[in-house]
């Protein structure tokens, strides 16, 4: 008779911390997807002045977080890396509690900018995930950490679209703070204690490059999966919807759109291992570019939604499948830096977005994104060439 054994220790712990990212991630984006019309109600700007205001404050935590990220990634060299992801949620929720009270567009900007330098949990849950990770089983478990996020991406949106329909525009920041204590005390009491990582060894100069190129993909990706949260109302009001149509429909687009990332995560990664690396790669940039296109030509919510599902759904392995290539040979500082191609995209997708927006017209904006992930295709194959040439981790 077959015997049913328990999940191993290790994979429990992994389970525990994609939960409480899921938390931080739902937390994160119950606000978020409610800031570009809390923006709007609380500016005394021109509407072209605010609308670039609203790039800077969405951009504003993830431009910080890219230049902290590999710094709190070193930090696990001489920090229980269980501490420090503690601290993120920790100070993550107070800024969130913080925000609810800020009732002009410069003090908001300064708390995102904050938020960014305190926060990077997810660099420290990538590296926790790696060091809980049997061999095995490391691309999956990286599969599930990306796919928590993406998960309260999903959910965060339509919640938090719904409590400020319900409970006006201050209560969704004091709920997602203590939704974010919730998940920070779950963690606390199912991952264990995980000693500082103590120094990686000196990273060689062709791994260095492949670095570079896995930074690269990431954020290419990352941009394609973030720019269209700060110009939803602009895209909304081509649509001709009033201001609470646009809320819903705001978080119904997020949620469709989230949800095939990570039925896309999952089936790419599934697949990868039998296309191989490079096929997945350049097969997921051509289609999000083709996706990227015909969003031009959407004529309504549903058109647009449908189209957007199927670009992230071509775009959202890349994350999971490049930090899977190097997690066992880098250190933490290493991880931090591929991390901050994460945060960099979710800075430049949005100024991106907002800047074409303000100045030119949404047809400019998706052919230049567009071109921009056809351009890198070139720069992509001779790259991917390069490592399988010399053995480089990124096959």
């Amino acid at each position: 008779m077959k015997i049913i054994t328990l999940p191993r220790i290790a994979d429990k712990g992994v389970f525990a911390l994609a939960v409480s990212q899921f938390g931080m991630a739902f937390a994160n984006n119950f606000v978020m997807v409610i800031m570009p019309f809390y923006i709007l109600k609380i500016s005394h700007l021109s509407h072209q002045a605010t609308t670039l205001w609203i790039g800077f404050i969405i951009a504003g935590a993830a431009v910080t977080t890219t230049l902290a990220a590999p710094f709190w990634g070193g930090m696990t060299a001489r920090v229980s890396p269980k501490f420090l992801f503690e601290r993120g949620l920790f100070c993550s929720a107070l800024v969130i509690l913080l925000m609810g009270f800020a009732d002009n567009i410069y003090l908001l900007f300064v708390l995102r900018v904050l938020q960014g330098f305190v926060g990077g949990a997810s660099t420290i849950g990538l590296i926790l995930t790696a060091s809980l990770s049997p061999p095995g089983r490391l691309r999956s478990n990286m599969s599930l950490f990306q796919n928590s996020i993406t998960a309260g991406q999903l959910l965060g949106p339509p919640a938090g679209a719904y409590a400020v329909a319900l409970l006006g525009y201050q209560a969704p920041f004091y709920l997602s703070c203590a939704m974010i204590f919730v998940f920070l005390i779950f963690c606390h009491r199912h991952v264990g204690y995980i000693p500082p990582q103590g120094e990686a060894p000196r990273t060689k100069a062709s791994l260095k490059k492949s670095l570079l190129f896995g930074w690269f993909l990431c954020m290419i990706g990352t941009v394609h999966l973030n720019f269209i949260p700060p110009i939803l109302p602009h895209i909304l009001d081509t649509f001709r919807l009033g201001e609470k149509e646009a809320l819903s429909a705001a978080g119904m687009i997020m949620m469709s759109y989230t949800a095939s990332a990570i039925a896309g995560s999952y089936l790419i990664c599934k697949i990868s291992s039998s296309l191989g690396f490079k096929k997945v790669m350049i097969l997921s940039l051509l289609m999000a570019a083709l996706f990227q296109l015909l969003l031009v030509f959407s004529e309504g919510v549903r058109s647009f939604t449908v189209l957007r599902m199927l670009q992230c759904a071509f775009m959202a392995a890349i994350f999971p499948l490049t930090i899977s290539a190097f997690a066992r040979h880098v250190g933490g500082k290493a991880i931090g830096f591929l991390n901050s191609a994460r945060f960099f995209g979710n800075a430049a997708g949005p100024l991106l977005a907002t800047s074409v927006v303000a100045f030119a017209d949404l047809f400019t904006l998706y052919l230049v994104i567009a071109g921009l992930t056809l351009g890198s295709l070139w720069f992509v194959a001779a790259s991917m060439q390069r490592e399988e040439s010399e053995g480089g981790p990124v096959t």
